[in-house]
């Protein structure tokens, strides 16, 4: 297994997340967070899992929700670019790969 490192900017798009959920049911920000603890945990267990999109990033679906945890396989660690909903614009997400 190897630890989940998630970039601040991945922080702050689950507390983004959250925060539009919890707008319209508490019980969905809820879940929400559960599903990035349990995709989290299976990013760290399986890494390779998932087919590489681009710059090397991987994307982990979050189970009943839209979005995935986009992330990088590093030689120590799993890299946590970004949680993403698919309909949101690839940018953002494809600028932090190139960044980091």
């Amino acid at each position: 297994m190897k630890p989940v490192k998630f970039l601040t900017s991945a922080r702050e798009d689950i507390r983004r997340e959250k925060a539009y959920y919890r707008k319209t049911d508490p019980e969905l920000a809820r879940r929400f967070q559960s599903a990035v603890e349990k995709a989290t945990t299976s990013v760290g267990e399986q890494p390779l899992a998932m087919q590489e999109l681009e710059f090397e990033v991987r994307r982990w679906p979050l189970g009943t929700f839209p979005h995935g945890i986009l992330y990088r396989v590093e030689e120590k660690l799993v890299l946590v670019l970004a949680v993403f909903h698919p309909r949101q614009a690839p940018e953002a997400w494809q600028e932090r790969a190139r960044t980091y």
